[in-house]
């Protein structure tokens, strides 16, 4: 498999971003976004977004200068409007002003809506790392699932992203899905000729289950190949929150938009419709927490090292090696890759190959 250094692959992403016309601090909010998630193992969430955002530009659906707008700026909460600009940029200066307002409030909330794809949640919500506050943050997305017990794309896969200071521990960063598989998932099974693990696919027609995604979804190597068929929940208690988070997300938000309002950025609706305007960025919530506010810092980090110390040197369950906390695999995987390379899939690549073709960068000449 290709590998390439991170620096190499920053410049990349930074470059097409000032290509397609954004300013110096909008394409490098874009970079370190596209970039974390290569570096923590969440490529579709890293390089694979670049190939929706690239997408969205060919058919104008982004505005690529665009600066979010404050609608509402109260003691402890914003309502920001993103404009449709790039959801990296976007989602980093929410993040940014969130935290400053925690720091004056302790608790802060930001409200967004109207942006294009985020990508890796945990690029955002760990930012709070550095000014020693949690973080929060999640949004909701395109209809990529179907209720419990219903056979219909009706709801979101939405990210839940927190990031937690320790003391001499990692930082505890979780960042999840909130629903059973991703479209990527079936794509990657299609393209190497397999079924998936479990029949967790409802066909549309009969509403029954199938491990076979083949007959669901056109152009599995672009990242924004549409699925005709519902994943199903595979357990109950994730769609309660899935419900809680599109509360939270695009209902909450003023002038949101919830998971069946939003079009799917798919070839077809863009080809068919040009011009028209898809509706994208439903909503987000982010939650900063000042720490140092509520009690002394190294007295938070201190319980938090000891608490994790506790649950890592319990006895273990057969079959594992190690009890981890959120995000330590990930945030090893990160080091891995930062010292000897990100590893790309080929048809993610390619994307980028094109991208660069199309505004005449020459790759090579980048290195």
């Amino acid at each position: 498999m290709r590998k390439e250094s991170p620096d190499y692959l920053k410049r990349i992403y930074k470059t097409i971003c000032r290509g397609w016309g954004s300013p110096e601090h909008q394409a490098e909010a874009f970079a370190n976004a596209i970039l974390t998630g290569d570096l923590l193992g969440k490529d579709m969430q890293g390089m694979g977004i670049a190939m929706i955002i690239h997408l969205m530009q060919q058919h104008n659906q982004v505005d690529f200068t665009a600066e979010p707008t404050i609608e509402k700026d109260e003691y402890n909460y914003l309502v920001i409007n993103g404009n449709r600009g790039i959801g990296q940029y976007v989602m980093t200066d929410a993040m940014e002003r969130t935290i400053e307002k925690a720091k004056q409030s302790t608790f802060a909330v930001s409200l967004v809506h109207n942006w294009h794809d985020i990508g890796c949640a945990s690029a955002y919500s760990r930012m709070a790392l550095d000014h020693d506050c949690i973080g929060i943050l999640t949004v909701n997305s395109v209809t990529q699932t179907a209720p419990w017990g219903g056979r219909e794309l009706k709801m979101s896969a939405p990210p839940f992203s927190y990031a937690c200071p320790a003391g001499n521990q990692p930082p505890i960063i979780g960042d999840v899905s909130m629903s059973g598989i991703y479209e990527t998932y079936l794509s990657k099974a299609i393209l190497e000729g397999r079924k998936l693990s479990t029949k967790c696919v409802i066909d549309p027609f009969t509403g029954e289950l199938t491990d076979d995604p083949l007959p669901y979804i056109k152009n599995p190597e672009h990242r924004a190949a549409p699925m005709s068929a519902a994943p199903a929940f595979p357990n109950v208690k994730l769609y309660v929150m899935n419900v809680f988070i599109e509360i939270m997300t695009g209902i909450l938000t003023p002038g949101g938009a919830t998971s069946p309002q939003m079009e799917y950025p798919g070839m077809e609706v863009l080809k068919e419709h040009p011009g028209k305007q898809v509706t994208r960025g439903g909503g987000a919530f982010l939650m900063v927490v000042n720490i140092a506010n509520l009690m002394p810092l190294d007295s938070f980090k201190a319980k938090v090292d000891e608490w994790v110390c506790t649950l890592k040197q319990g006895k273990l369950q057969k079959g594992f090696d190690e009890i981890l906390l959120p995000g330590e695999m990930a945030l090893r995987e990160e080091q891995n890759r930062l010292s000897h390379g990100v590893p790309i899939q080929e048809h993610y690549w390619n994307g980028i190959c094109k991208m660069a073709d199309e505004l005449n960068i020459d790759l090579e000449a980048l290195r």
